[in-house]
């Protein structure tokens, strides 16, 4: 199995290797990222019931603490990365669907939940910095006036980029990008707002990042560079197209006269009679 970047690798019951994101076993722990790749993987049962996601694990992944399996499991539920029943003094409690959340609007009221807070201070982000950008956040989205129904994810993510930021050793200084600088976000919810989509936007990042890498410059507004580079290949693009079906559906000029036309007979030349 191929391993994507920010994943590790582990030795399962039949010698396969399993890749898991970096980023949930750094906020989750180890074995509830590898217990997240197998169950999004199929490998093993996706039952809604734990006893029988607890029994394809101790088969599949013997390696795994067995005493902290229904631990692991749990707190997958209880974050919603799992769809099943949390097994609680042996009764079951059904953990509701998350897809089922209604979409809303941000508000200056809107605070972020007890379980998003709980994934930021599992990350070690200092309370004072969250809260401190929470305001931020707010006022970012109630004037975009997005419908979303997963507000705590974008939380945790802004919060999360921005810590980075925070205890990078060039925070605000100027860079030159390498092969995997990835825009922000909020750069492509920017380019959104210009109806264009992140997957159109995603088209022109190598080139960006080529161009960029081989001039040598280095500035620390490369997202806004990048989201003027889209917007500037989006439109010639657009414009490219328009300008192909122009010249498919208007009618082209003749080359000769009415008179010369009406006199060749060079189009049956060919014809074999």
């Amino acid at each position: 199995m191929l391993l994507k970047k920010g994943e590790v690798c582990r030795e399962l019951k039949s010698s396969e290797k399993i890749s898991f994101s970096k980023d949930v076993a750094d906020t989750l722990g180890v074995e509830s990222a590898i217990i997240l790749e197998l169950y999004q993987t199929h490998k093993i049962s996706n039952s809604r019931d734990v006893d029988a996601i607890k029994e394809s694990l101790s088969d599949i992944a013997p390696f795994l603490d067995q005493n902290n399996l229904e631990k692991n499991i749990n707190k997958l539920i209880k974050y919603k990365f799992i769809n099943a029943s949390k097994k609680i003094d042996n009764f079951n409690v059904q953990s509701a669907p998350a897809n089922n959340l209604q979409k809303i609007k941000m508000t200056s009221s809107w605070n972020p939940s007890r379980e998003a807070i709980e994934i930021l201070q599992m990350s070690q982000i200092k309370e004072e910095f969250y809260l401190r950008k929470l305001q931020e956040f707010k006022l970012y989205w109630i004037e975009r006036g997005q419908d979303r129904n997963n507000w705590n994810t974008s939380f945790i993510e802004y919060i999360r980029r921005e810590w980075a930021k925070e205890k990078s050793s060039n925070k605000g200084l100027p860079f030159t990008l390498d092969t995997n600088w990835m825009p922000s976000e909020d750069a492509f919810d920017i380019l959104e707002l210009s109806e264009i989509s992140k997957e159109s936007a995603s088209k022109y990042l190598r080139e960006f990042i080529l161009y960029w890498k081989e001039n040598g410059s280095a500035f620390s507004t490369w997202n806004s560079k990048f989201i003027d580079h889209v917007k500037r290949r989006h439109l010639g693009n657009q414009n490219q197209n328009n300008e192909e079906s122009k010249k498919h559906s208007e009618p082209g000029k003749y080359s000769k006269d009415f008179s010369s036309r009406k006199g060749d007979s060079s189009w049956a030349s060919e014809i074999e009679l």
